[in-house]
């Protein structure tokens, strides 16, 4: 039911009003209506947009500028994936499994991890092609995200874009 209907529904039930379809009342809550429904579409609209899981257009967009790239060269589906993966937590996780998610959540998809057990590292070997600043976006995430107890050593291969 529109805003029009429920309005009239609403004022009908009242028992003083008469509303009929040429009538100056319902003239007047069509008006109202065209404004009231412009009013929800756009609080849909964010609704939806506020959710990783729904969002098509600048919800997708502002969540990938906050972890540092849009990424408009994939399909709608795989960059809700990279923002799940992105967003999530460790929850208590320090393990392989868990950096490896953190990883594509980066937007990258070829690369190994390695404990240097003897150093007290943890090598992330990444080969995906890189702009110079894609990697210094990737560098500083790493430091943010991994524990800080970790050494964390970021290697790129020479693949740049």
């Amino acid at each position: 039911m529109g805003s029009y209907e429920s309005m009239k529904t609403k004022l009908e039930a009242v028992g003083i009003y008469s509303i009929t379809e040429n009538s100056n009342i319902s003239d007047e809550l069509k008006a109202y209506a065209e404004g009231i429904d412009a009013v929800f579409d756009t609080l849909d609209e964010m609704t939806r947009e506020c959710f990783t899981e729904t969002a098509e257009s600048y919800g997708i967009t502002n969540r990938e500028r906050f972890f540092g790239k849009e990424r408009t060269e994939y399909t709608l589906e795989k960059r809700r994936e990279i923002l799940r993966l992105a967003e999530q937590t460790t929850q208590g996780r320090c393990n392989i499994k868990a950096f490896e998610d953190t990883l594509k959540g980066y937007g990258l998809s070829d690369f190994t991890i390695t404990e240097l057990f003897s150093m007290n590292k943890v090598a992330i070997n990444i080969n995906d092609a890189l702009t110079e600043p894609i990697k210094k976006m990737v560098e500083e995430r790493i430091v943010l995200d991994f524990p800080a107890h970790l050494n964390v050593v970021a290697i790129f291969a020479d693949t740049t874009q």
